[in-house]
């Protein structure tokens, strides 16, 4: 391929690939594996003193069923009690989900906490939050009465003493509540009995009297027809001013502001079912009243609205008890009409038999009324004694003695993960945050241009601790590394000198067969630390070596890097370029290891070494020593800096352009790709410096080199060459 066409043809861009594949970054995180062993050691250490300290939390089970007769008719269920029905034994009809509630309630673990000592004073509430928060009642299905428990505790001693004990309260309260309502019948009876007894005997004093002073012992029948029907109407009567009595008393009774938290009584012989079910209900709502403002204020919402509650549930019931009282009226009125049609035919009595009939049927009503409050006494006491549980102990308290939180093994996994995952995912982000050419394979992908090697990382300097972290955590990752001028060493088969000579292959075969002795290098790069001039001097060296005569000219005048390292002295190119002397054999520094290699140092570094380069001196300079060398190159100064470099670029055959890994920045390819399209660089090829030996992309230098050229056990030198012929083919011309 001809010069021309090699400048006219663009370079073709390759596809590139921002993130790393799976396969890199495992390759990348097996190199760091240390660091992952430091991870995961200390994430491990970390959960296992986390699991030293942290107290051991066991788990108690256990199951109460809800008794059928507690629940009553709306549990659609035969209560056990139902015997007692006809006796009027109050049974409060309750739902499983109000004992599920009330079994967690504050009021009820506050009572646990004091009974079992947890706490004591101002505590009590705040320990008991804590149980609340640390236990659980389920309902296994909507159908069912059964409510399991479960609570996690530091000590399962406690929180097996813990349900005990609640389940002990609970049903403690539920006798009490139920018995303030007997309690309440229970007053409410006393006190019209107490009254009955005091008119009956009043009623019993005019009797007497009266027979006394009108000397009467018998009466005479009248009527026994009307006399029955008037008997039949007057027991009636009787029958609806007791149930009118009672409906008026608890009316006074709900109408009082001062009575506004007392309990109503119930079952007291109001013959209206709706009644007496909204007085239960009633008398349930304040019994929870009751209970809530024991431990709260009455600003409280929920004390606001319950007490909203009872408002509306008492004029509900002060509304149904102005019907059935005017019921009671009609009724009284009807029966009145039948007893005054039955005295109408009873006109024969003497007053003395109406007025002592009068006084009896009085009598008899009372009689009646103390008779039946007797009776209901009677009950409630039975309704007292008969005392049961409303809920059961079915399961008592259970549970393993292996402690449920935490637990080592999930401790130690999670541990583990993140100790694995944490690097990764630092490695990661690193790694594709890395903006630069990071190694061979990130820059073939990257661009067409010919790359005829690379050149591992070498630094002989040992590093401080400061630079060390420095490193460690990314800091400095552009610092120029000045490593040792010339390590290329004769018989030496480690990873960097094979480099140079698989470098030096592939020069050797670019300028074979060359006619016009194409063999002048200019060595740049694009910014100044990429060790272009490491790589020339060492290349160099390598051609020295094997025999071949070079020349290394040091055209970096300004700094002359090279000419130091050398150790050359105060005379040479600049004084060739400013005419002070033209013979080259005074000018040349003659190097006793390697015979074949002349080294033109800088001399003394001039004021103006753009003119020195512009100069005729320059391509008389390459013109005369081109034909006495196989290669002769020419270390110049950074591109896109100075320029030194495109004065001297027009008078070598080829670029060699240096890629420090690390330091150069892909978004710069672009850039060099269209300076080489343009032809400011002739027959450029990149030379890759600085390399990391990482096995990103599944192999190592010591593969790629090593099998071919060295370690005791590859192919010589010169089949090696023969091999790599046809693949750097296209570099030659």
């Amino acid at each position: 391929m001809s010069e021309s066409s090699f400048s006219a043809n663009p370079p073709v861009r390759k596809q590139t690939e921002d993130f790393i594949s799976l396969v890199d970054l495992f390759h990348i995180c097996w190199h760091n594996k240390r660091w992952f062993v430091l991870s995961v050691s200390l994430f491990v250490s970390l959960a296992l003193y986390k699991l030293s300290i942290t107290p051991k939390i066991y788990t108690r089970e256990a199951a109460i069923m809800v008794k059928q007769e507690s629940l009553g008719k709306n549990a659609g269920g035969n209560a056990s009690g139902s015997n007692f029905n006809d006796l009027g034994i109050v049974q409060q009809n309750i739902s499983v989900n109000n004992v599920q509630r009330h079994l967690v309630s504050l009021d009820v673990l506050m009572e646990v906490v004091r009974r079992l000592g947890l706490a004591e004073g101002r505590d009590v509430q705040r320990k008991a939050s804590g149980i609340k928060g640390r236990i659980k009642a389920t309902i296994q299905d909507d159908k069912s009465t059964i409510i399991n428990l479960k609570i996690t505790d530091s000590s399962p001693k406690q929180a097996e003493q813990i349900l005990y004990a609640l389940v002990q309260v609970y049903n403690e309260k539920w006798i009490e509540d139920r018995n303030q309502v007997v309690i309440s019948t229970s007053h409410f009876i006393d006190d019209r009995l107490r009254l009955l007894e005091k008119e009956l005997r009043a009623v019993d004093d005019s009797i007497s009297a009266y027979k006394s002073t009108h000397s009467i012992t018998d009466l005479r029948d009248v009527g026994a027809m009307y006399l029955q029907q008037q008997n039949l109407s007057n027991h009636e009567i009787l029958r609806l001013n007791n149930q009118k009595a009672t409906a008026q008393y608890i009316c006074e009774l709900l109408t009082d502001d001062g009575n506004k938290h007392r309990l109503l009584p119930s079952n007291v012989g109001i013959e209206n079912t709706a009644i007496e079910s909204q007085i239960a209900d009633y008398n349930q709502e304040l019994q929870s009243l009751n209970s809530h403002l024991a431990y709260t204020s009455e600003q409280n919402p929920i004390i606001y609205n319950q007490e909203r509650v009872l408002a509306n549930m008492r004029s509900n019931i002060i509304n149904n008890l102005t019907y059935h009282i005017e019921a009671i009226d009609i009724q009284l009125q009807s029966q009145k009409g039948y007893s005054g049609r039955a005295s109408e035919q009873i006109v024969a009595n003497p007053g003395q038999a109406q007025y002592l009939e009068a006084i009896e049927r009085q009598k008899k009503v009372k009689e009646s009324l103390y008779l039946y409050l007797l009776q209901k006494r009677e009950e409630n006491e039975i309704n007292m004694t008969y005392a049961s549980n409303n809920i059961q102990l079915i399961d008592i308290p259970n549970g393993s003695n292996t402690p449920t939180s935490p637990v080592p093994r999930t401790t130690i996994m999670m541990a583990l993960v993140a100790g694995l995952f944490l690097p990764v995912g630092i490695l990661f982000v690193k790694e594709n945050l890395n903006s630069t050419i990071r190694d061979l394979n990130d820059l073939e992908h990257r661009t067409s241009l010919p790359v005829i090697g690379e050149v591992p990382f070498c630094n002989m300097e040992k590093k401080t601790i400061s630079q060390r972290l420095l490193k460690l955590f990314g800091a400095g990752k552009n610092a120029r590394l000045e490593p040792r001028k010339v390590v290329v060493e004769h018989g030496s088969q480690d990873m960097l000198n094979e480099s140079f000579r698989v470098i030096r292959s592939h020069l050797e075969f670019m300028t074979e067969g060359s006619a016009h002795h194409e063999n002048v290098y200019l060595f740049t790069s694009h910014s100044a630390g990429a060790g272009k001039t490491f790589v020339s001097m060492n290349l160099a060296v390598a051609l020295a070596i094997k025999g071949r005569s070079v020349l290394y000219i040091d055209g970096d005048l300004r700094r002359a890097s090279a000419s130091h390292s050398w150790g050359c002295p105060k005379i040479g190119l600049s004084s060739y370029l400013s005419g002070q002397d033209e013979n080259l054999e005074h000018l040349l520094v003659k190097q006793i290891s390697y015979p074949t290699l002349d080294i033109l140092p800088v001399g003394i570094i001039p004021p103006n070494p753009t003119e020195l380069l512009s100069s005729n001196q320059l391509p008389k300079l390459i013109q005369e020593v081109r034909p006495r060398y196989d290669f002769i190159f020419i270390d110049c100064p950074p591109a896109n800096s100075m320029a030194d470099t495109s004065i001297i670029e027009r008078y070598v055959d080829r670029t060699l352009y240096i890629i420090r890994a690390g330091l150069f920045e892909r978004k710069n390819i672009p850039d060099l790709e269209n300076n080489v399209q343009s032809g400011r660089y002739k027959h450029l090829s990149l030379i890759l410096n600085g390399t990391r030996i990482l096995p990103r992309y599944g192999y190592k230098y010591g593969y790629k080199y090593g099998y071919g050229y060295g370690y005791g056990y590859g192919p010589s030198e010169k089949n090696t060459a023969k091999r790599e012929k046809r693949h750097f083919l296209k570099f030659r011309k």
